[in-house]
């Protein structure tokens, strides 16, 4: 006898066969015990969850020598002839392939003839959905009154196609798909029946990627039999080509410590060995999901399938709940791309580039980027840094009525130093520019508006002292003060959260060039309402500093921040180097007081000068002559009688005198 195939040879023949269906088998057992038997029934559900098998044991059940019962005998020539598919009375029908109203024509002819050997007529339509809408039309009269004898049984895996008008007229039954554990019990059961050495992991492993279809779980068992004689997770991966778990948690590890190099790479071994990207990327969203489970609950048994515990621990390490989210929902949109994708390749590496930079336009992605963020606010904080840049104080001008206190003015600024307002902790951990900005306007205006006092003397230090005299190198130190805020690197995590806010604002006005000048820059600080940029070329530092962009990014600024935002860029090759670059110098001695300008007054115009004289020139000018004006007289008038007649009517009218050239 030839070969049969796990999945037809244990084939549910009874209600109790049933697997992961007891609502179903239920309902349909009190129907049989009370003879409550429908005239039409619908079987919905997905594929290989036992639509076709319910209603064949049905058939059985209700022709079976026995009954009408629900637990057929299997024994008698009418089950036997229904299992084996060559009853008359049990008519199957595709209606992938009759689904014209010709095929429904011949139904409705057949119905009324009597069953030949059995106690009912049994029509079973698989995939019912197929059927057209002028063919549901002419069933329906037949579907709504058939003969007493007639029962219709429709299978379909898309019930949302079928008419409703035919669903009103049959008793519905939705068949879920079945779980891990009753798919992987079910298959222990047929490895053992069927003499098949299998160890559980790889059978639960079948039972995972089957999905919830019972029928493709048994291909897989039989499909992996063959491979080997002990089916192991190993054997199950290959049939499969799934990735490794060892190149799964190495890409996954890249990712977290954002080793897009690494990643790369790896992603190009996989695919050198013949994965698919679909593949590839939905282990990743496997293993993302794996994480997340361990970091909500560590005893769900089903994650270890993807992983150790112990290499689970570490990994999620690596990665927050919110980065994690992030993640699936990136790779999700990956996979759908790729589905369409002429070159696969580019959808993964561009994935794995977001995934590695906290990219993203979504919640999730957003919240990821927060976390980075407030990872690098606590390493800074470890370090011994702030968490968030200190508001730089202006220095209010001192106006000095005397001279003597222009010499005292280092000594009085040594003695009294100009009072910081000391920034709140709260202000320290907020995350909104807006806010953060606000107090920053806030303090300078505040420190703007407080009353010019007099310096007072240090103690011990004679107000008359003269100022120090300056080093030659206290020159190269840097500017003043007040020539511009002190770059220190403290302001990085806010200038990011900034220039985030403006990513988005260029998205959101679809400026896709500017998005791209944009994204060449990595942000160094951000002090006093001025954001430090940093790039590697003079290519760069050109197309940052054009007007139509700096105006652009300053209105973004201002309009997320509420105040005003300078944007200053350098070129700076590799890693941003923290550093100041304009270091703080000591103030000097404040100028004494230029004294107003004197009213203007009104100066006397010189008379004009006689026609014939010649223009006046400032001392030590003479203006230069040319040599044809010096060697040609002065043109003479012409008379009245040589004129023309126009030419005199003309010079009646508007005066004036003609020359001779």
């Amino acid at each position: 006898m030839a070969y049969v195939a796990l999945y037809r040879t244990w084939r549910p023949q009874d209600f109790d066969d049933l697997v992961g269906q007891a609502p179903i088998k239920k309902a349909l057992t009190n129907a049989l015990e009370t003879g409550r038997i429908s005239h039409a029934y619908l079987f919905a559900g997905p594929r290989g969850t036992g639509k076709t098998s319910t209603a064949r044991i049905l058939a059985k059940a209700l022709n079976c020598a026995e009954g009408p019962t629900p637990h057929p005998c299997n024994h008698c020539e009418n089950c036997r002839e229904i299992t084996e598919g060559t009853s008359g009375d049990v008519i199957e029908i595709d209606a992938a392939s009759n689904r014209g109203i010709d095929e429904i024509r011949k139904i409705r002819e057949q119905v009324y003839f009597a069953p030949v050997s059995s106690r009912y007529k049994v029509y079973i339509i698989d995939e019912v959905h197929m059927i057209t809408t002028d063919a549901f039309n002419a069933l329906l009269k037949t579907l709504e009154e058939p003969p007493e004898h007639v029962v219709f049984i429709l299978a379909t895996t898309e019930p949302q196609k079928i008419l409703n008008t035919i669903l009103s007229r049959c008793q519905r039954f939705d068949f879920r798909r079945a779980t891990v554990d009753e798919i992987a019990t079910h298959l222990a059961k047929v490895a053992e029946g069927s003499h098949i050495q299998a160890e559980p992991e790889a059978l639960r492993l079948m039972a995972i990627q089957a999905d919830g279809g019972l029928r493709d779980a048994l291909s897989l068992l039989d499909q992996c039999s063959i491979m080997a004689d002990k089916v192991t997770e190993e054997t199950v991966r290959q049939v499969l080509g799934l990735v490794g778990r060892e190149k799964l948690r190495e890409l996954v590890v890249q990712i977290g410590q954002k080793d897009l190099s690494g990643a790369l790479d790896t992603l190009g071994q996989l695919l050198e060995q013949g994965k698919e990207m679909e593949q590839i990327l939905g282990e990743m969203m496997e293993y993302f999901r794996a994480l997340l489970l361990f970091q909500a609950d560590r005893e769900y048994q089903e994650i270890y399938l993807t992983d150790t515990r112990e290499a689970l621990e570490q990994t999620a390490s690596l990665f927050t709940s919110s980065q994690i989210i992030a993640a699936v929902e990136r790779l999700h949109e990956a996979v759908k791309e790729s589905k369409y994708s002429l070159r696969k390749k580019i959808v993964g590496e561009l994935c794995l580039f977001d995934l590695c930079q906290n990219r993203g336009n979504t919640e999730a992605a957003l919240l990821a980027r927060i976390d980075s963020l407030e990872k690098q606010v606590a390493a800074l904080e470890q370090g011994g840094l702030p968490a968030a840049p200190a508001v730089r104080q202006a220095v209010p001008v001192q106006s000095a009525p005397a001279p003597m206190a222009v010499q005292s003015a280092p000594a009085a600024r040594s003695a009294s130093p100009v009072r910081r307002e000391p920034v709140p902790a709260a202000a320290q951990q907020s995350k909104d520019p807006r806010a953060a900005f606000a107090r920053m306007a806030a303090a300078v205006r505040k420190e703007e508006k407080r009353p010019s006092q007099p310096a007072a003397p240090a103690a011990g230090v004679p107000a008359s002292r003269p100022a120090p005299a300056s080093r030659p190198g206290l020159a190269a130190a840097g500017p003043a003060v007040g020539q511009g805020p002190c770059f220190d690197g403290s302001g990085r995590a806010l200038g990011e959260q900034l220039w985030q806010k403006v990513l988005q604002g260029l998205k959101r006005r679809r400026k896709r060039t500017f998005l791209v000048y944009a994204e060449m820059a990595r942000v160094a600080d951000c002090q006093d309402r001025e954001l430090l940029l940093a790039v590697n070329s003079s290519f760069e530092k050109e197309k940052l500093e054009e007007p139509a962009f700096k105006t652009l990014i300053q209105d973004i600024l201002k309009e997320t921040t509420g105040e005003a935002v300078r944007l200053q860029v350098v070129q700076q090759e590799g890693e941003i180097t923290l550093h100041k670059l304009r270091a703080p110098a000591p103030a000097p001695a404040e100028p004494a007081p230029v004294p107003p300008d004197p009213p203007a007054k009104d100066i006397p115009l010189p008379d004009e000068p006689p026609a014939d004289a010649a223009p006046s020139l400032p001392s030590g000018r003479q203006e230069p002559q040319p040599a044809a004006a010096a060697a040609n007289p002065a043109p003479e008038p012409v008379k009245q009688g040589e004129l023309p007649e126009g030419v005199k009517k003309a010079m009646q009218v508007f005066g004036g005198e003609v020359y001779k050239e």
